[in-house]
């Protein structure tokens, strides 16, 4: 009798689960046949995508610099780079392929002592949909990738905001976008490198978000810089959060202690300290390539604690920022700034660990913290910090002084960079992404037919955008021998896993009451992903299953 019980337990609750499916799915074909990106079902790619090679001169997204004169831009376009960023919000007319990130900058609303009073304000355009303000900027660009915030951990330098002021700033940033241009990607600040300290700050800004709003902080596309800098100096009290009025922030070291940050934590310099302890960094260890390697595993690994996996990492900003030659000299012997074993930071220095990281960042993957989309790549995009920063002693520069309208000098580095862009052969690897379940009714169920449309949605995990249109193809049975038709996605889908395309609708006829499976597939792929229609929902009776 006990048993009869159980198994009578076990059909009542499945009765229970089979009516609230009938249910909503009822409620789904209340606006009659719905096939929307949100029914669109993800995958992870075929690992047989289909390649597109684009024409000659194509750009190449994975790679950027930033830059601030127009006159780059011949150097750019020389170069091969896919994206471009200027720290602001001032969209350039930049050479074909080449994209823009915008990037809307803050700094701390402070009271009449100097301190802190827990907002902020916006020092690039407001958030106003008048005359100079930020609105008519997005709905000029519509889908942007935007870039909330620079080096916001930053006390005093950058955009120098606490955790809890941060997440509000990103919270109205990311609302304001979103609710003029909805095709907008948001891109969280990335910090000064990535430490345990600045993934405490990542920590605080996720919780205070949380706090302050009741769900998880949404972002699009994850961001990160990569620096191996110092946090704080051995001979400095860390037993007080730093303001801006406190001479101690003044003589942190050279990233400083991330904002509201427990101090205990953070990275010391060299002062009274050996350079192989892990608690310090060191002149010498800037261009470190393991510890590179590390910074951007731990950013991986944090954000798929937080089940952020399945996000794209763009490195919007690393180099070596220690200079090399103050009095211009070249003299490798005399230059501005030694390390600790007697090594100046010489553009064959910058040379050789730019050629490392590119070729670590092109190669990186990891099954197990990498973007499934990306062939689990680690990181989708980077930034090479810079053209040319102004002062003509940057280590990092890739022109020997400023590009005029008449051409540009390149440094080492800058002939480093295009060696390396030559080598690599740009192309376009569109793939299925998912496909549509739609739901509909016959005007005379259950013996009648109708007619649903069937779409997929595309990525493009190559390196540069697509040049053709790519074709899906929809098939009525799994060997695909029956044609239901097909749909093409138009050339121009962004390469890198930026945004997804969606291919245009394909009429599927004569379908009468159940579920109908279909199978699509790129044009040229061996690889076929199962959908289905669903039709007249409430005539549909589905199985029991019991344990």
């Amino acid at each position: 009798m006990k048993k009869w019980n159980s198994v009578l337990s076990q059909l009542i609750l499945g009765f229970i689960v089979v009516l609230f499916t009938i249910v909503g799915i009822q409620n789904a074909t209340d606006a009659e046949t719905a096939v929307a990106d949100n029914l669109l079902s993800p995958v992870v790619q075929s690992q047989d995508a289909v390649e597109h090679t684009p024409s000659a001169g194509a750009t190449n997204c994975r790679y950027g610099v930033s830059s601030w004169n127009s006159n780059d831009y011949t150097f750019i376009q020389d170069l091969g780079v896919g994206w471009v960023l200027n720290f602001g919000v001032t969209f350039p007319t930049l050479p074909s392929g080449v994209e823009y990130t915008p990037m809307v900058r803050f700094k701390p609303q402070l009271d009449g002592n100097g301190n802190r009073t827990g907002n902020y304000r916006v020092v690039t355009q407001q958030f106003t949909d008048s005359a100079g303000g930020l609105g008519p900027v997005i709905a000029a660009h519509p889908g942007a990738l935007w870039l909330i915030g620079n080096e916001i951990d930053r006390v005093q330098i950058q955009d120098d905001l606490m955790p809890s002021t941060y997440a509000k700033a990103y919270h109205d940033a990311y609302y304001f976008i979103k609710a003029r241009d909805p095709s907008a990607r948001i891109a969280i600040s990335g910090l000064v490198e990535i430490t345990p300290a600045r993934l405490q700050y990542l920590d605080l800004v996720w919780s205070s978000y949380q706090a302050q709003y009741g769900k998880i902080i949404p972002v699009d596309v994850w961001n990160f810089h990569v620096y191996i800098l110092s946090e704080k100096q051995k001979n400095v009290s860390n037993d007080r959060v730093c303001v801006p009025s406190d001479p101690y922030c003044k003589i942190n070291s050279s990233a400083a202690i991330a904002l509201g940050t427990d101090p205990a934590i953070a990275i010391f310099d060299h002062s009274g300290g050996l350079c192989s302890a892990l608690n310090v960094y060191c002149y010498a260890e800037h261009d470190n390539m393991d510890m590179f390697k590390q910074q951007i595993v731990d950013m991986r690994q944090w954000m798929k604690n937080h089940g952020l996996q399945d996000k794209p990492l763009i490195l919007s900003e690393f180099s070596l920022l220690l200079p090399y030659d103050q009095e211009g000299d070249l003299n490798p012997n005399t230059c501005y700034l030694m390390d600790e074993n007697g090594k100046c930071f010489t553009p064959e220095r910058v040379s050789a660990f730019m050629q490392a990281s590119f070729d670590y960042l092109q190669g990186a993957t990891d099954s197990s913290l990498g973007l499934p989309n990306d062939n689990y790549r680690l990181v989708q995009q980077w930034l090479w910090f810079t053209v040319y920063d102004g002062s003509g002693t940057f280590s990092s520069d890739l022109l020997e002084q400023p590009a005029t309208a008449t051409g540009y000098v390149t440094r080492l580095p800058g002939r480093t960079f295009k060696a390396k862009m030559d080598a690599l052969s740009p192309s376009a690897h569109p793939f299925l992404h998912g496909v549509s379940h739609p739901v509909a009714n016959t005007a005379v169920p259950p013996t009648g037919t109708t007619s649903v449309n069937l779409s997929a949605t595309l990525y493009n995990n190559g390196d540069t955008a697509t040049t053709a249109g790519t074709t899906v193809e929809f098939y009525s049975d799994a060997a695909g021998t029956t044609l239901i038709g097909t749909a093409v996605m138009p050339a121009g889908l962004s390469g890198c896993v930026r945004r997804t395309g969606q291919t245009g609708d394909v009429v599927w006829s004569g379908l009468g009451t159940g579920k109908h499976s279909y199978w699509a597939k790129v044009s040229g792929s061996s690889s076929m992903m199962e959908g289905f229609a669903l039709i007249n929902p409430e005539q549909v009776f589905l199985p029991i299953i019991l344990n």
